[in-house]
């Protein structure tokens, strides 16, 4: 698989940075405003002095323009913790351009993203039913280019169960960060279950869904034999011979729309950010009018 980035994959990112809706928790030390107040160099606004305050705080010029106590206060800047959780199953290392280099192409933005705004990220595969870190947790640029190149060596093959493996999860983060799961969701695993553990923790989730151009309008016809590409052996129950007719395909085409809106449906009503990414698209399309667009990306 070619490398995942370059120098002018870092250049398209470098004025761009993740949007983050809800006031979160975090470390002290970092780069994402607050909605509380804190403790950085920045000044946000006074208040009036109440008993137990620190003294430290008091504005004495005001003191002597008004013989009342003020405080300063100061912008609270917290470092966040975000988690990428990515679909290591065979039916992800398919289609022409491979879904699995874009599925890691865009994990690797949303990491870059994260460093460059002084925040962590964790990677992560799921391969059957657990999550395999896949670096260490990265904090910075050098971590992030050394985690990139762990990214490049990435395998997709066999079944991924996403519900169980992220559910099995005993530390997901709690209210300190973005969890985004890459998947074509092309599974009969509960990954709703995935999405409702995250959300129970505190997190603010996005579904990332990668897709062929064949998956989205398939142009199969005639007699075919349709192989599992998550099936052991040729012989898998899995894979099966047919005959596919414009009825079949049709037949196809509204299952998938009507999977396409029961993702969205689920996602709207719990506040889920969903993107869908065809693999044929330009990275640039994908980060700076979908990404963007979807609420990831400003």
């Amino acid at each position: 698989m070619k490398k995942i980035i370059d120098d002018s994959f870092i250049a398209m990112l470098e004025s761009r940075d993740l949007q983050i809706k809800n006031s979160m928790e975090g470390l002290f030390g970092g780069n994402r405003r607050s909605k509380k107040y804190g403790s950085s160099v920045e000044f946000a606004d006074f208040r009036e002095y109440t008993m137990g305050d620190d003294l430290r705080r008091i504005d004495w010029n005001l003191y002597a323009r008004f013989e009342k106590l003020y405080l300063k206060l100061f912008v609270d800047e917290r470092q966040l913790h975000h988690r990428i959780y990515i679909d290591t199953s065979a039916s992800m290392d398919w289609g022409k351009p491979n879904k699995a280099h874009l599925a890691l192409k865009f994990a690797a933005a949303l990491g870059f993203l994260s460093v460059q705004s002084m925040d962590r990220v964790s990677y992560y595969k799921i391969h059957r039913d657990r999550c395999e870190a896949i670096s260490r947790t990265v904090v910075g640029r050098e971590a992030f280019y050394n985690a990139a190149g762990l990214l490049n060596d990435v395998k997709f093959n066999l079944e991924s169960d996403i519900g169980k493996a992220i559910t099995a999860l005993e530390n997901p983060g709690k209210n300190d960060g973005l969890s985004f799961i890459i998947s074509d969701f092309m599974t009969d695993s509960d990954w709703k279950a995935a999405v409702d553990y995250l959300l129970y923790h505190g997190r603010e989730v996005y579904l990332v869904r990668i897709l062929s151009r064949d998956e989205i309008t398939p142009s199969l016809s005639g007699k075919v034999f349709m192989y599992d590409s998550e099936a052991i052996e040729e012989e898998d129950d899995k894979n099966f011979k047919h005959e596919v007719t414009r009825s079949a395909v049709k037949a196809y085409e509204e299952a998938f729309l009507y999977h396409q809106n029961e993702i969205k449906s689920f996602c709207d009503a719990r506040g889920v950010g969903f993107i869908t990414l065809c693999s044929d698209e330009s990275i640039e399309h994908m980060l700076f009018l979908k990404a963007t667009e979807g609420g990831i990306i400003k």
